[in-house]
């Protein structure tokens, strides 16, 4: 029997983020390889490796149906989802006819298209599964679909999300964001409560002091920009980015100490946080705005002209 893949422990002894980034390989490790008892003669090295090998498809779609015992049941909950957002939609932003018709084409198109994605990457599963050698590759593919049915399928670049700019009216929009942002507060006032709650396991935070830092996560820090199975973790990144003057009084010399690995963890799990598409990778200079690297400009004009005097030197 496969052992179940699942990372729901909230603080392991042993970080959760370091087991999924070394996902393949744990994999491969907790397969059972079932020896062929009639065969007495020693197979060859390369033989050896694979002699038994063998992932179900069970599997496959457990990974990337994440909380769904199968593909049925992981397509059926995604299609509830696209449901309850387009039935959202017209009740906030009073859709006329044409509108609902035009986003439930594009969101039935961005299913289709991840659900055809997902059939292709299946079948070059289906060749690997007993190949030991060969599956950390075929993982490069079903690790980025199992991001895209974490994070949701109407991201930025989906055509439902596209059609949505397109197809709604300013007010219509403004409507629904509001309706957004408040999810989104929502959201990660709940993960904060959760992570607050296994931190005081481990610390032991009184009242006071779990309603104190509660209160400074949610207003000195921002919400995820998606959220998803490592909302606790991006909590903790969020801790680890304020300044220790405002949450280091809050607790005693002892809580602060236990509570270092904990901001450490967080501030690891950076280029995860990235990937999953909760946080902006870096831009370096490639700049939303010259006033915010080039403060002394005072025009456009005058940024470029001192990045040309830069480049003449």
């Amino acid at each position: 029997m496969l052992p179940t893949m699942k990372f729901e422990d909230p603080i392991p002894a042993r970080p959760r983020w370091l087991r999924l980034l070394a996902l393949p390989m744990i994999l491969l490790a907790s397969f059972a390889f079932a020896a062929d008892e009639d065969d007495d003669d020693p197979p060859a090295a390369e033989a050896q490796v694979n002699r038994g090998f063998f992932v179900q498809e069970a599997n496959f779609d457990q990974w990337i149906f994440q909380g769904s015992v199968n593909a049925a049941a992981g397509k059926a909950r995604i299609q509830s989802s696209v449901t309850m957002k387009l039935a959202e939609l017209r009740r906030v932003c009073e859709l006329t006819d044409a509108q609902s018709k035009k986003l439930s084409l594009a969101a039935r198109g961005d299913m289709r298209q991840f659900f055809e994605d997902v059939e292709i990457v299946r079948q070059k599963f289906l060749k690997v599964r007993n190949d030991q050698n060969a599956f950390n590759q075929i993982w490069q593919e079903i690790n980025p679909l199992q991001q895209r049915q974490a994070a949701g399928l109407f991201g930025d670049s989906s055509f439902f999300a596209k059609t949505v700019r397109n197809t709604l009216t300013r007010e219509q929009h403004e409507k629904y964001q509001i309706v957004l942002d408040d999810r989104r507060r929502f959201r990660y006032q709940a993960a904060a409560e959760v992570a607050l709650h296994n931190l005081s396991n481990t610390i032991g935070l009184l009242h006071d002091q779990h309603e104190a830092i509660f209160k400074l996560i949610i207003e000195e820090t921002q919400p995820p920009l998606t959220f998803g199975q490592y909302d606790q973790y991006f909590v903790f990144f969020s801790l680890a980015k304020l300044p220790n003057a405002k949450l280091k009084p809050l607790l005693d010399d002892r809580q602060w100490k236990l509570l270092q690995p904990h901001l450490q963890q967080g501030r690891g799990m950076e280029p995860t946080l990235m990937q999953q598409g909760m946080i902006e990778p870096p831009k370096g200079r490639i700049l939303k705005s010259v006033r915010t690297f080039l403060p002394e400009a005072d025009d456009l004009s005058e940024a470029l002209a001192a990045a040309k005097t830069d480049a003449a030197q």
